[in-house]
């Protein structure tokens, strides 16, 4: 029985049995004194049976416990209103009167990661765990902290170790490590545990539909969308990931549904992805006017959801980055890194492809740990240059670079040649640069209205902000453009450019270039790269199993009269 339910059930005996309420509230604030409504409740019973001083005991416990849980929904308010400074004052106070008190200990840890600071959410979250071991939710926060801050072996190894009932939540983590290293099987499994047990099935339902959609088993995956809309026929995501199929069409019965959720829609996410949907739906059936007034609805939820704030960092680089940063002297050379770079959309998971087809060649996702480096290295704030590179002295640059070689170690095969393919860390070429200067960096480029289509009609599950209004989407490509131009001039002649309308028009030839540059020999297996059955974690796993086609290199033309305002702000 739950704290609350205990109180509750205390409650209704205090008229009939206070005795019996009483004992079981001392039992509860015993394990759980945090529970202020708990303290009033004993204190009434105690009226009740003429125990005037145990009555006043508990009153000062009830006063003191409602003032502290009062201070630290406080501070959780001020964080939400992106007030970490102010939230951290106030449990620090809280913290000073009852040391390791395990909910300021969790709000301290997210104190941390709202200001990025990885390391320290996950020190904390380990400490509280330390101390308050017994409760239930410390262990599911710090399984969370260790989810978060992308420690998943670290995640299965406590959770073999140490945790020998762990709770429905906790296996639900730790389906999504094994999602995250690659070990889909697994992952599975563990999502048919919870089906057996109706925790959430829709959406257990929808994550091994993402799976299987991983795998390449399309219809599979169709199944189980469908599965999980019938256990919750208003789940946008559903709809969403159906619409993102590329061989999925919608039928009158899915559009009607889709209508009639649209009309009752409230303005979160899972009522964008409704719209999104519905876009799609109508695009399907030639409808590009409609549709491209659902995507508008859709973008405009978003953008009210996800409002986005641009970043001085362009401008920093270009001002402080105008020379090499001092290089990595002691990189491994056991590895040939290549990190393939591009505005999302662009065509760099067909690029991946193509390449990881190579028997020579390990890939994995869309891995973030240099984004993680990156904002640590930003936390220091070291100095006004980007990362503080001029700050950082041999033995932090070898940290680093041994940091990201054992994040990526158990991805790797045995192959020497290893692919990053993180769109977004063309932000983060000179610090990639810096910490290993061998490193090859590859861009994938796409005619600029295609791309701005293409993520205009997205929905993103994180980050991408920009994507929702023509101004902030217009400024970020070209932002993008004027920081890749930045980084050809600082790091000329080791950035390739890969040209998606190079790849789908002339594909032999742009490929044995490609290879060539990558020091690969030319292999049937890259030319048949849509045989390659490796699990592809981005929204094109669909296009880049079959093979080359010209369609989504005019298809945004389709919509040019509603991209005009657009296209005349991209440079």
């Amino acid at each position: 029985m739950s704290p609350i339910d205990a109180i509750n059930t205390a409650k209704t005996l205090i008229a009939t049995e206070p005795d019996k309420a009483k004992e079981m509230l001392l039992e509860i604030l015993n394990q759980h004194p945090e529970y202020h409504d708990g303290w009033a409740l004993l204190a009434d019973t105690h009226k009740r049976l003429q125990e005037h001083e145990q009555q006043q005991s508990a009153l000062k416990q009830y006063e003191m416990i409602y003032w502290f849980n009062k201070q630290l929904e406080t501070a959780k308010q001020q964080l939400n209103n992106q007030n970490p400074q102010q939230a951290q004052q106030i449990i620090q106070q809280l913290l000073q009167l009852v040391p390791n008190e395990y909910r300021a200990l969790e709000t301290l840890a997210d104190i941390a990661l709202k200001v990025g600071d990885s390391k320290a959410h996950l020190a904390i979250s380990k400490h509280n765990l330390e101390n308050n071991s017994q409760k239930q939710a410390v262990i599911e926060n710090y399984c969370q902290a260790l989810l978060t801050t992308k420690q998943f072996n670290e995640l299965i190894s406590f959770y073999r170790s140490s945790i020998p009932s762990p709770t429905l939540y906790i296996e639900s983590l730790l389906a999504i490590a094994h999602v995250k290293l690659m070990q889909f099987d697994q992952a599975s499994a563990i999502y048919n545990k919870l089906l057996d047990a109706n925790y959430y099935p829709a959406q257990c339902h929808l994550r091994l539909g993402n799976i299987e959609k991983i795998k390449g088993n399309t219809e599979l995956a169709i199944n189980h969308y469908k599965q999980s809309l019938q256990l919750d026929n208003k789940l946008g995501e559903a709809y969403w990931n159906l619409a993102n199929l590329k061989t999925y069409v919608f039928d009158n019965e899915d559009i009607s549904n889709l209508e009639q959720l649209t009309q009752a829609a409230k303005p979160h996410l899972n009522s964008a992805q409704f719209y999104f949907a519905l876009a799609k739906a109508y695009e399907q059936q030639g409808n590009f006017s409609l549709s491209f007034a659902m995507l508008d609805k859709a973008n405009r939820i978003q953008k009210s959801l996800t409002p986005y704030k641009p970043s001085d960092f362009y401008s920093r680089c270009k001002k402080h980055l105008t020379e090499k940063p001092v290089a990595n002297n002691n990189s491994d050379d056991s590895v040939q890194l290549i990190f393939i770079v591009s505005l999302p959309r662009s065509g760099s998971t067909l690029v991946e492809q193509i390449l990881a087809s190579h028997p020579d060649v390990d890939a994995s996702y869309e891995l973030t740990e240099i984004n993680a480096i990156a904002r640590e290295l930003e936390s220091k704030k070291r100095s006004t240059m980007p990362y503080g590179l001029d700050e950082l002295s041999d033995n932090d640059k070898a940290h680093y670079a041994s940091r990201y070689m054992n994040f990526i170690a158990p991805l790797r095969g045995e192959n020497k040649l290893f692919i990053d393919k993180q769109p977004t860390n063309f932000h983060h070429i000179a610090l990639i640069k810096t910490l290993f200067p061998n490193a090859k960096i590859l861009e994938v480029t796409r005619d600029k209205a295609a791309t701005a289509w293409s993520l205009y009609k997205h929905s993103f599950s994180e980050g991408h902000a920009y994507s929702y209004d023509f101004t902030s989407l217009a400024q970020y490509i070209n932002d993008y453009t004027d920081l890749m131009s930045h980084w050809d001039t600082l790091y000329a002649g080791e950035i390739y450019t890969v040209d998606y309308q190079n790849l789908v028009n002339d594909f032999s030839n742009t490929v044995t270039e490609l290879l060539r540059h990558c020091n690969l020999e030319m292999h049937e297996n890259c030319i048949n790269f849509y045989n390659h059955q490796r699990p592809i974690m981005t929204p094109s796993s669909e296009q880049v199993r079959q093979p080359i086609y010209k369609d989504a290199l005019t298809q945004w033309s389709n919509y040019k009269v509603h991209l005009e305002p657009l296209l005349k702000l991209l440079k």
